[in-house]
């Protein structure tokens, strides 16, 4: 029994330098990417707008076609966080590139640019998510320019609806 306390007591004590080691390690991190911080937001408010609107084109394809699930899936979910912790780490790596090796030049600002670039990628989806399935006459001119989600992403052929679309006119 008293071997046991002993034992206990050894995995307490190092159990606590090991905890306070990985603390000091996090806090160091955060503080070299506080920085990044503004840039990882913003991003990350785009990635949940996309997830809420191809929810939404979900909803919309199940109505007309009751061919998608139109619910939340985990899969899915799987899919926004790996988006997500793929921009982190660009928006962190441009950033450290910028500070630790292109040290020369001052204004280049590479964490600003991969936010941007990550902001514009997701503002695209938005819009597709927005404009595919939609009848409305802002969607139907947003068409033209973006792709239709629908048919690549639930593997619907909508051939149909634009036969009619063609007829209608």
């Amino acid at each position: 029994m008293y071997y046991l306390q002993l034992l206990y007591k050894w995995i307490i004590c190092h159990l606590a330098d090991v905890f306070k080691w990985s603390l000091s390690i996090l806090a160091s991190l955060i503080a070299i990417l506080e920085p990044t911080l503004p840039f990882i937001l913003i991003s990350l408010v785009f990635i949940v707008g996309d997830c809420i609107t191809s929810y939404r084109l979900a909803r919309r394809v199940k109505k007309k076609t009751g061919k998608a699930s139109g619910k939340f899936q985990s899969s899915k979910f799987g899919k926004v966080l790996i988006t997500s912790l793929i921009a982190l780490v660009l928006i962190c790596l441009a950033f450290l590139v910028e500070k630790y090796i292109l040290v020369m030049y001052k204004d280049i600002y590479l964490a600003n640019y991969m936010a941007f670039l990550v902001c514009f990628k997701e503002l695209w989806s938005i819009l597709e998510n927005e404009s595919s399935c939609n009848e409305k006459k802002w969607a139907k001119n947003l068409q033209k320019i973006l792709v239709d989600k629908t048919e690549r992403h639930f593997d619907i052929d909508l051939s149909f609806m634009k036969k009619e679309e063609e007829e209608g006119k």
